[in-house]
């Protein structure tokens, strides 16, 4: 116990020496709680797109994107298959929306949704688990049920010149009559809206949309009937087959049934890609750690070689005199464990939002370059979190001072006194 607290005070006779090396190795602590915090952001992500896709299908008119102004895909479901599907044994929520196009620039678009405010706001493509995060403003609510008033993806936002300070007052205006290669005009007359929020999906797809009421979607675009998505889902992934076959056998011959592949595509490209490049984060802060004490601590012994040769003369056992180098490596890694947990703490989310911007977005596909704006990265300590930091801190404390362990039992007393 007297080597321990002998060790304790080597720790701060140098308060020079201590702040810097326990500053320096906070800096690899906080690395590695951002790549951990990441890593476990994007498979909550998964998670969340596994609840929601799972147990899920989605019906479309038969050979029809169900767009009401897209070039020969604009047919839609019969109204009366809503009924239909409910009344399936199993299905827990049938959800149903209306979707049009509108030109942006040069040949690109804007998906335009009709929404029931009480339901999952669907992504295009592979964000059929919707739901994305609101950055600004707020989101659609029971109130906003036939008014003219929507939510946009940032992409629309952006296009749009809609900043996060505009919401109250921006407004965006849908010319139905306008064209494109692959859109037919309306002859309705404009759609002025008034812009409530701004959400951010995690891909760039996914953020070129824009939320309405599907009331105001109705009467904008002349469509009292028809339906251009319908999504069920069942009580459980358990039940989805004997659902998806019962529905095939009621509006089999007018619909195209789709099991969305949302988890298995995610999990296949951002949630892998991403997991790895956590775990390459956390073994580079690893070997920061390392490579920190690893120099400190050779530091030390060099500066106390005589020291160490006269408690051996006075017969201290090699046992001993290791056992107090490794408990100031140990406290000196606690500190920077502390530090680094502190700096998390009060910056974890901006900064890991730039360390993934700058050391995970660019490897990920292209489409999911916009993932960490729809992520939870801010900072979360729980039972796991802590123990990362304690066996971080005794790994680093080990390997970084083995070396000068092992230099500590080879000098011998003569040597010692000699070389001083």
């Amino acid at each position: 116990m007297s080597m321990i607290r002998i060790g304790a005070r080597n720790l701060v006779r140098s308060k020079l020496r201590l702040a810097i090396a326990a500053a320096v190795i906070a800096i690899p602590f906080f690395l590695l709680l951002a790549m951990e915090s990441i890593g476990d952001a994007v498979q909550r992500q998964t998670e969340i797109l596994k609840e929601s896709v799972n147990n899920t299908l989605q019906l479309r008119s038969r050979g029809s994107m169900g767009h009401v102004n897209m070039v020969g895909n604009e047919d839609l479901l019969p109204q009366d298959v809503l009924g239909k599907v409910k009344s399936v044994q199993h299905v827990a929520r049938v959800e149903s929306y209306l979707l049009a196009m509108t030109p942006t620039e040069g040949h690109n678009f804007a998906m335009i949704v009709g929404v029931d405010p009480a339901d999952t706001r669907r992504l295009e493509s592979h964000g059929e688990a919707g739901n994305p995060r609101i950055i600004a403003g707020r989101d659609l609510t029971e109130d906003d049920r036939g008014q003219r008033v929507a939510v946009v993806g940032q992409g629309v936002a952006k296009w749009a010149g809609i900043k996060p300070q505009d919401l109250g007052r921006a407004t965006l205006t849908l010319d139905l009559r306008r064209t494109h290669p692959i859109i037919f005009a309306l002859d309705r007359p404009p759609l002025t809206l008034a812009v409530v929020g701004i959400y951010a999906s995690g891909y760039v797809f996914g953020d070129m949309q824009l939320f309405m009421p599907i009331d105001t979607f109705r009467a904008a675009y002349g469509v009292p009937g028809g339906i251009s998505w319908l999504y069920v889902r069942a009580d459980s992934a358990e039940n989805l087959p004997a659902v998806e076959r019962e529905i095939r056998g009621l509006a089999g011959g007018i619909a195209d049934i789709i099991s969305p592949t949302t988890v298995a595509e995610f999990q296949a490209t951002a949630t892998r890609a991403v997991q790895r490049l956590a775990v390459g984060g956390v073994l580079l802060a690893a070997v920061l750690m390392v490579i920190v004490v690893f120099f400190v601590m050779l530091l030390v012994v060099r500066d106390r070689a005589w020291e160490i040769g006269t408690l051996k003369a006075l017969g201290a056992a090699d046992a001993g005199i290791v056992t107090s180098y490794l408990t100031e490596a140990l406290l000196l890694c606690a500190i920077g464990a502390l530090g680094g947990a502190l700096l998390f703490a009060l910056l974890g989310g901006v900064l890991a939002k730039l360390i993934f911007g700058l050391g995970i977005a660019p490897f990920l596909p292209p489409h999911y370059s916009t993932l960490a704006g729809t992520l939870a990265l801010a900072p979360r300590f729980g039972p796991t979190t802590l123990a990362i930091l304690i066996a971080a801190s005794l790994f680093a404390a080990v390997a970084g001072s083995a070396w000068s362990l092992v230099q500590i039992m080879r000098l011998s007393p003569i040597e010692a006194m000699r070389n001083e």
